[in-house]
């Protein structure tokens, strides 16, 4: 779990939150890359919606995205209606991988053909690489953990050092 998991995890109703931010090295320019593989374990999703957000309201813009967003079970699952709403233009596809779910029929028809099973590991990292429509560029936010184990993969899925960000 991550850092923010864990500090959201320890909320009650009633409790108060300040923010500061966005903060961060990663500036995004419209058709900067040709395809955004954006790798996002359960809060590390965060990052990544302004950046997809500024991507489909852009007309002009026709940078491929592959959100992969990993949770532990459906119900884990947050932004839903605009994870779907995404989903809904020409560029951006959305796959989810759930570690504590194992049952397609459980899920709602529309996330069925998109959903993976387990963990997010090499055997999946290369079938996503591979499906990419341009040579991507990849983005990771989550765990610790998470961070080095896509790391990983991605560099043995063919991507160069200098092909991925670290959130």
């Amino acid at each position: 779990m991550g850092l923010m998991s864990q500090y959201i995890k320890s909320w009650r109703a009633g409790d108060t939150a300040f923010w500061r931010g966005p903060f961060g090295d990663f500036f995004y320019k419209p058709n900067q890359y040709g395809e955004l593989l954006m790798l996002a374990a359960g809060t590390g999703l965060a990052p990544m919606v302004p950046i997809l957000q500024s991507i489909t309201d852009n007309a002009d813009d026709e940078t491929f995205v592959t959100l992969v967003c990993c949770f532990k079970t459906f119900d884990s699952i947050y932004l839903k209606t605009f994870l779907q709403e995404q989903a809904r233009f020409w560029n951006v596809r959305i796959f989810f991988v759930l570690s504590q779910e194992n049952s397609l029929e459980q899920l709602p028809w529309s996330y069925r053909e998109k959903t993976h099973f387990g963990r997010l590991g090499l055997d999946l990292m290369e079938e996503l690489v591979a499906c990419c429509r341009r040579k991507p560029f990849a983005l990771v936010c989550g765990s610790p953990e998470f961070t080095e184990d896509m790391v990983k993969c991605l560099l043995c899925a063919g991507l160069a050092k200098d092909s991925y960000f670290l959130f």
